[in-house]
């Protein structure tokens, strides 16, 4: 696997969270290896809760719901590449209803995350395509199944 030549600072914003920092480490070195041209820059990852996340979705999409990730990157020029806000609730429920364990799930919302920064999104069905392709590679690359064959979207 590709080294990743930044820093990724964890938060722990929740104390249920479980010891993940190898994993996100492991997540995101197998989506970089998988981008030809990738924007470095410093991560963060919080991994907060339920009532934390709905409130950054109410304000930042107005969706006054939790969801699972949501990412925020910083703008090309800057130092920093953006956050990545994980719900530890709705990650263990989501998890569970689809028959898979957290690890997995968590380490596909990271890939889901990461690629958000690295400027792909989902809103087309061309787009979409594109970011499932390599969300697929990066789980393939850590032997994880394909998270789509399963409907877990």
């Amino acid at each position: 696997m590709t080294p990743i030549p930044f820093e990724i600072d964890i938060f722990r914003q929740s104390g249920d969270w479980p010891e993940c920092k190898l994993l996100v480490h492991k997540a995101v070195a197998s989506v970089w290896s998988q981008l030809t041209v990738p924007r470095a820059g410093e991560l963060s990852v919080a991994l907060s809760d339920d009532a934390y996340v709905q409130t950054l979705n109410r304000d930042y999409r107005h969706k006054d719901t939790p969801t699972n990730v949501l990412s925020f990157p910083v703008a090309e020029s800057a130092p920093l590449l953006g956050d990545i806000v994980l719900a530890l609730e709705t990650v263990q429920r989501e998890a569970k209803e689809k028959s898979i364990s957290f690890e997995d799930h968590l380490t596909h919302l990271i890939i889901h995350g990461f690629l958000h920064l690295q400027g792909y999104d989902h809103e087309k069905d061309d787009d979409a395509k594109i970011m499932e392709d390599l969300e697929i590679r990066a789980l393939s690359a850590l032997a994880i199944d394909n998270p789509y064959e399963t409907d877990e979207f």
